[in-house]
């Protein structure tokens, strides 16, 4: 996502604020059926919710309304999202997001989604959005939230009453049809042992997968020993980790060297989702946990073949040094458990086909985001020089299954 929400709201980009009437609206394809396009089944790994700046009080525990996240003053004339008195998204240092042409581009690119914008981005007008283009099916991810995650949080307690009131909202949002609708769990991993009670949680309620951001937490990279509960947790569930940054956090990232916005997200993506890919199979977490399955989303996929060339290279050099975990090769460890989303228009697809395989690729759009591809990422796909078959894998079989969609 390039714009911050906040920014996004204000801009009259962002969702207004419903009564809540209407929340649940079924979709006229129901669960009976799937619709094709051109003779596909089309997965969407990676959309958004737009939330209401009000679900967050309206949905968190009666003792932290009070505190829940909110739109105010941010201390610098600007009104956004806050939350322990500081915006979602850092407004300090690098990495930023003010510039007017940046703001300017990012209304512009909106504009395609002024139809659902209108209603609130509600799920009647993104199931409207679906069926028009032939989509089957959305893992959906949060906006607000994303940023909210990318604060270190001082009072924990409050982190995990604001995952559970963004998680029961998206879950209601998305009763509208839920086999086609697949919520995607926040969780607070600042404070595993939470995010342990909150898998749980959400396992019960039906969360289709878990969302994470990849960034480091208090000096703790993915593969610190704090979160083995939690990936045993997530293993145990057979529910998928989504693994996917967002952007001008508090914690660490890759964005923080550059100086714009645009520059700062062209590297932490792909860079966060690298190092995410490279810390989890490198230092035994996948090994340890040889069930967990991890899709990396919004990062498009043509550095994959690159990665883990780099990565058998220094394997080749030496083999398991520093890393007693490592029992297989990282490539053996990437094709049992991970699959990485693509863009329909990357010119390496093709490429990543060829020397990866067919079989570990997904697709994504970012709907309903300004830096995303909706609605022409489907037709870039299926005008990629690729095979059918390898197209009927990326949009629907590689990933369907991990989404209880098979």
């Amino acid at each position: 996502m390039l714009l911050g929400y906040a920014k996004l709201h204000l801009f009259g980009y962002g969702v207004r604020d419903c009564d809540g009437e209407g929340l649940v609206v079924k979709s006229q394809q129901g669960n009976e059926g799937m619709m094709m396009r051109n003779g596909y089944k089309v997965l969407d790994t990676d959309a958004h919710q737009m939330e209401p700046p009000s679900i967050w009080a309206r949905y968190i525990d009666d003792n932290f309304k009070d505190r829940a996240p909110g739109i105010s003053d941010m201390g610098n004339g600007e009104q956004g999202m806050m939350c322990e008195g500081e915006p979602l998204a850092k407004q300090d240092g690098s990495y930023p997001m003010h510039s007017e042409e940046f703001l300017a581009a990012s209304r512009k690119a909106m504009e395609r989604f002024d139809r659902s914008r209108s209603q609130g981005f509600n799920p009647a007008s993104r199931l409207e959005d679906m069926d028009e283009q032939g989509v089957d099916a959305q893992v959906i991810y949060p906006t607000v939230g994303g940023q909210l995650l990318g604060k270190p949080f001082h009072d924990t307690e409050l982190l995990l009453a604001c995952c559970q009131a963004y998680n029961d909202w998206s879950l209601e949002y998305c009763s509208a049809d839920s086999k086609r609708l697949r919520m995607a769990a926040m969780l607070p991993v600042q404070a595993p042992d939470l995010a342990v009670e909150e898998v749980s949680r959400m396992v019960e309620k039906g969360a289709a997968c878990f969302y994470l951001r990849p960034n480091p937490i208090s000096g703790r990279n993915l593969y610190h020993e704090e979160y083995d509960p939690l990936w045993s947790a997530i293993e145990a569930s057979g529910k998928p980790i989504c693994i996917h940054d967002s952007g001008s956090p508090h914690l660490p990232s890759y964005g923080e060297r550059m100086d714009t916005h645009t520059a700062g997200h062209i590297i932490a993506h792909p860079f966060e989702a690298m190092v995410a890919m490279m810390s989890l199979i490198w230092f035994g977490v996948i090994e340890q946990h040889p069930d967990l399955k991890i899709v990396h989303v919004e990062a498009d996929a043509g550095w994959l073949p690159y990665w883990l060339q780099r990565q058998e290279q220094h394997f080749d050099f030496s083999g398991k040094a520093e890393h007693p975990l490592l029992k297989k090769r990282p490539t053996e460890y990437f094709k049992s458990n991970f699959l990485v989303a693509a863009r329909g228009d990357e010119m390496t697809l093709p490429a990543a086909v060829d020397l990866i395989g067919e079989d570990y690729l997904t697709f994504n759009t970012d709907y309903p985001h300004p830096d995303g591809t909706w609605p022409q990422g489907m037709a870039d796909l299926e005008s990629q020089p690729i095979s059918d078959v390898a197209k009927r894998k990326i949009f629907w079989d590689n990933a369907a299954p991990l989404f209880d969609l098979a």
